[in-house]
């Protein structure tokens, strides 16, 4: 299942000078649509995705989920996903834990194991399974990451810089 995501007139400041990195925007995603992101760097991509994962505070304006109120909901409340542009893998799991360690944390004791390889197999990464992200390129950490995603099925998938490292094949 997706999910609506709506914001409106949502703005983030930072620090008390009112640092504004996100100036009253507004969006309507319906469920399962795709959306991109595109501007210039440093213009607050990265902040919009972290306040819709729950990561980031919303200054002002409403952030609606399926169009309920959203802004003090926890992240793990969102049921969403993010893959991060610096990746953000354990350095100490393989591959496969990283992928599978939302799925362990969602249901303790459950084996994974299939779900976990299934979704290697889409990538195309089952044999860097048993390897470690200081052992892959940046392109293989980059999709160990989307693994670590797609995983777990949520309802939302938010990427920041998701094809900047992957490698070309």
């Amino acid at each position: 299942m997706t999910r609506a995501i709506s914001l409106h007139d949502v703005s983030k400041t930072y620090g008390t000078k009112g640092g504004r990195v996100v100036d009253r925007l507004s969006l309507d995603i319906a469920p399962g649509e795709f959306l991109v992101l595109l501007g210039p760097s440093g213009c607050g991509k990265s902040t919009v995705l972290r306040m819709i994962a729950g990561l980031e505070e919303i200054t002002e304006g409403q952030l609606l989920l399926d169009g309920e109120y959203a802004n003090d909901l926890p992240p793990a409340g969102r049921d969403m996903a993010m893959v991060f542009q610096n990746f953000a893998l354990y350095p100490n799991m393989t591959s496969r834990d990283n992928i599978g360690f939302p799925l362990r944390i969602e249901s303790p004791g459950a084996d994974h194991g299939a779900r976990v390889g299934a979704t290697a197999r889409m990538l195309g990464i089952e044999d860097l399974l048993d390897r470690f992200p200081g052992q892959l390129s940046g392109g293989e950490r980059q999709r160990v990451a989307m693994g670590r995603a797609i995983a777990r099925h949520p309802s939302a998938f938010l990427m920041d810089e998701p094809l900047s490292n992957l490698d070309a094949k």
